[in-house]
């Protein structure tokens, strides 16, 4: 559970494709802006998408805002976790992929975020904001659903 102080996002989504290739479409830099609706820029800076302690550079859009990010790479285990912290944002924010195969071909996707509470555009509306995020996050995960789907049929 998240701290008081922190806006807490927790979603998940089963897409009908085997494990390997959710993770790899849903974990490669160069997909991202096909499948997050906010994120106009995502670009590997230093190391690689599978190095824990590499850095990539974000831009994304959010309720109207353009904000500009440097996550770093803190978790990565093939076929099963992806997890990010933000070192440069103006909303400090820590996020995870998890990723587990239902045995029968399907993947079951679990996106996770915390984010500071208090700052820049989540100052004054928090529960509005989580909302709003979490129905974004919804859609991204149905986005990878339709795309991963498609190309899987």
């Amino acid at each position: 559970m998240a701290a008081a102080g922190t806006l807490h996002t927790d979603e998940s989504i089963v897409i009908n494709c085997p494990l390997s290739q959710v993770f790899s479409y849903m974990t490669d830099p160069a997909r991202a802006t096909e499948w997050v609706s906010s994120a106009e820029e995502y670009a590997m800076v230093s190391g690689s998408p599978d190095v824990p302690g590499s850095l990539a550079a974000v831009t994304t859009k959010v309720a109207g805002v353009k904000l500009h990010a440097t996550e770093e790479i803190t978790a990565y285990e093939k076929n099963r976790t992806i997890g990010f912290h933000s070192t440069e944002s103006r909303i400090p924010y820590e996020r995870a992929l998890d990723f587990t195969s239902d045995g029968d071909g399907a993947t079951k996707v679990t996106y996770r975020l915390d984010a500071e509470t208090g700052t820049g555009i989540f100052k004054f509306a928090d529960a509005i904001t989580q909302k709003l995020y979490a129905h974004d996050v919804r859609g991204n995960l149905r986005n990878a659903k339709t795309i991963l789907e498609a190309t899987n049929g």
